[in-house]
Formats: structure tokens, sequence, C-alpha cells
């Protein structure tokens, strides 16, 4: 039984039974602090809820919603990417999924049947053209820290525990704007639209000097393959022109054989001069694409700089390191330690789960090679990355459930004891838990149908 279905069996009905049961009510009444009263139940009595007992449960119908909202998503952007797929590869084998909009009014069997047909179609594909090989360059995940803290202090009803600061707290790396320099081992976060400066490892798209492979479009000269016209020597067959010796000719009068001189056309072998496309190889000039070495300029995803330096990121881009001044809009790429100061398990739990499921989430970039024809390739590269968000941001997701739902018993077991708790929270808490109960099936759905595309694509079931 998964964590989904177990919730949905057994959290929402135990609940619904807890709060429409009658209520033995002491006579001493909770203070305005939420104090407990004298037969020990917070807020039992009370004519408002206790403090702490709403503060836990406000705190808990945020993550709720979190959920909710991001089971939406999810399901979304993968029925979306998965009928793309689908729909432009086209195998007579495989059903058309049709078209599903924007992907906001689709049901988890809508889903399943659009990534159904993706896989049977790569699947399709890969056995006619041959295999392939998917690289997955960068993607991450970051919790919603702040929303975390602010989450937190609002727990404390008494204003007596400090949640503490995220570079204080942060387990994994903290990252964020940065004015000033970024130095220590410095990764520079760019993007599509920023792009950061570089002089590493780019694991995106790099422009400029490449010390390595270049894959992409080179404005000087390439030693390598070229996908479109060589203009330079050849080692393999020329077709096309040649200025020098041709070993052999078409009917149209064209080279196709080796040229001693410069061949102007395709190469099925070495290319050594400029490549009107892709060049695969050396590049003495700019490369734009990708490079197994060190990228000398920009970068549209996360440049590690070879050694220790100080830099500045440039533009919108992230600094991973140390920022010479504060960072502006800090992020954290991992979970946060908790606050020093004691706090309520529930509702902390309820905002850690608020954090992960509020999480920003950076899909990854996809090269694929291997001898898939180009459509192949093009619609793959477009759509996976968006597949692969969606495996990323439900890991997080389905961990971040399983806190809500052990929160959640305590918290509705807590509610159940205070008659004005129940009138403020009573019916809505058990709506939402069973909404949030719907939202984490959905939510494995999704990861499990975005594993099997993604595990299409690997050669792999998936499962």
């Amino acid at each position: 039984m998964t964590k989904a279905t177990s919730w949905r069996l057994f959290t929402a009905p135990i609940l619904a039974a807890a709060l429409a049961s009658p209520l033995v009510v002491g006579c001493e009444v909770a203070d305005e602090n939420g104090e407990d009263g004298e037969n020990g139940l917070p807020g039992v009595g009370s004519v408002s809820c206790a403090g702490r007992i709403e503060a836990k449960a406000e705190a808990l119908e945020l993550a709720v919603n979190g959920l909710m909202k991001a089971a939406g998503e999810m399901k979304a952007e993968l029925i979306v990417a998965c009928a793309k797929i689908a729909n432009d590869l086209e195998p007579d084998s495989v059903e058309d999924p049709g078209d599903p909009g924007d992907g906001s009014d689709v049901s988890d069997d809508d889903v399943t049947a659009a990534c159904d047909a993706a896989s049977a179609a790569i699947k399709a594909e890969i056995e006619a053209s041959g295999e392939i090989a998917v690289e997955v360059q960068g993607g991450k995940c970051e919790v919603a820290a702040e929303a975390q803290m602010n989450c937190e202090a609002s727990c404390d009803v008494k204003a007596e525990c400090d949640p503490g600061t995220l570079d204080v707290r942060c387990k994994g790396s903290l990252s964020g704007k940065c004015e000033g320099e970024c130095s220590g081992t410095v990764t520079c976060e760019g993007s599509a639209s920023a792009a950061a400066n570089c002089e590493g490892k780019c694991a995106a798209e790099c422009t400029g000097e490449c010390e390595g492979t270049c894959q992409g479009s080179c404005d000087a000269e390439c030693t390598g393959t070229c996908d479109a016209e060589c203009t330079g020597t050849c080692s393999g067959t020329c077709t096309g022109t040649c200025d020098g010796e041709c070993s052999s000719e078409n009917a149209e009068g064209q080279c196709k054989g080796t040229c001693t001189g410069t061949c102007t056309g395709t190469c099925d072998a070495e290319c050594k001069g400029t490549c009107s496309g892709n060049c695969e190889g050396s590049c003495s000039g700019e490369c734009q694409g990708t490079c197994s070495g060190n990228c000398k300029g920009t970068c549209t995803g996360s440049c590690e700089f070879v050694a220790e330096a100080e830099v500045e990121c440039d533009a919108e881009a992230t600094c991973k390191g140390e920022c010479s001044v504060e960072y502006e809009e800090p992020t954290c790429e991992g979970e946060l330690e908790p606050p020093s100061c004691e706090m309520d398990a529930d509702c902390e739990a309820g905002c850690e789960g608020r954090a992960s499921l509020e999480a920003k989430c950076t899909p990854p970039r996809i090269v694929i090679t291997g001898t898939a024809n180009a459509d192949f390739a093009a619609t793959l590269e477009a759509n996976l990355p968006a597949i692969q968000a969606v495996v990323m941001k439900g890991e997080l997701a389905l961990d971040a459930a399983g806190s809500v739902k052990d929160a959640a018993i305590a918290v509705g077991g807590e509610v159940s004891g205070s008659a004005a708790c129940i009138a403020e929270f009573g019916a809505d808490f058990v709506e939402q838990l069973e909404a949030s109960a719907k939202a984490s099936a959905s939510v494995s759905v999704s990861v499990e149908a975005s594993a099997d595309v993604s595990g299409s694509a690997s050669g792999s079931s998936g499962s």
C-alpha cells in the first residue's frame, strides 16, 4: 500500500469521526495565549480557538493547499509534454492522446494515457532509428526557505522563538543574487534569459571559447564532424564541390568521393574548416552549444569555476559561494536545520511541508546524441526537461505529503478537543484532508508516469 493510498483510507475517516464526536468540556478555559485548561486539553472550553492550535491548523492548511497546487501543476506540465512527444512522433501503433490544452482540466487517467502514448512512441522510434544517449545537464530544486521561516515565526504565538537566519540554517548550498563579488568555490547560475559569466565547466549552453569538444555552432575553424555544409578539408567522402582533385563524381557532376583540396558540401568524416551547422569537435573561435571542457564566456546554466576565484556572475545570474555583500533573494538548495529554539513539532512539520511544496525547480537541459533523426531528437530535447522537472518536484512533494499526513493526524486530534477550534476549522479541516489525500495520490501518478517516459528514452522500463 502506498503512502497516498494509506492516507486516503485511514486518515480522513478517523479525523472526520474525531471532529464529529461530542466533547467533554472542562470548566477552566484557556487564556488568550492558548494555555492549557484544567483538563489538560489545549483550549478546551475556550470561547476562541487556542492560539497555538490555531497557528498549527493554519500552517497545516497552507501546506495542504500547497500540495493540491503542486499536484495540479505537475499534472498539467506532464500531460502537455507527454502529448507533445506522442503527437510529434505519431507512430501508427500508438493511439493519439489528443490536445490537452494547457493541462488545467485533466484527470490522472488522462495523464497516464498521454504518457503511456509518449513512452510507446519513443520506444517505436528507437527501434526504427537506433540507439540514443540522453544527457541530462543541470536542473535543481530549491525549497521555499523564506516561506518556511515566515511560517515558523507564526507557529510561536508568544513570539519567544526566533527562527534564525537562512545562512545559518541552510543544510545545503546557499545562493542568491550577488551585487558584489562571488568568491570561494564559485558557481554562477545562469538561465536562458540571463546567462552567467563563466570560466569553467558549463552545464548548459556555452557561448565563448571551448577548451574541449564543442557541440553546436562554431564561428571559426571546426575540426570534427559537421551536420551541414563544410568548407575546408574533408577526411572522408565530400559531396559537393571540390577545388582540387576529386576521386569520383555523381550523375550531377558533383564531387562524391575524396577531395584533395577544399570541399564545399557535406563531409561524412572529419571536416577541418568552417561549418554552417553544428560542429562536434574542437572550435578555434566562439562555440555556441555544449562544451565538454572549460567554457570561457557565458553560460545559460550552472558554471563551476575551475579554481577558487573572485568573479561577478553578471546580469540576474545567481552566485553559489560567498558574496562580498549581502545576498539578495537568497535560496537554499537543500533542507533547513531545525530552529535552535524549541518549536511545536506539528506546526514545524506543516511549515517544512509548505517549503518543499513551494520549491522552485529549474528544469535540466537535455542533449540527445546517437543515431536518432533530427525531429526525434528535437522533440525529446524540447519536452523531456519538463518531464524531468516533474520527477524532481515529485520526490519533494511525496516526502512533504508524508510529513503533512503525520502532522494532520496530530493536529486533527487537538482540533477535535476544542469546541471553538471545531467551529473554526472542523468542516474545512476534514474537507482539506480528503482533498489533499487525492492530491497526494495524483502526485504519485505523475511521478510514476514521468519516470516511465524518462526510462523509455534511456532504453529502460522506467519502473
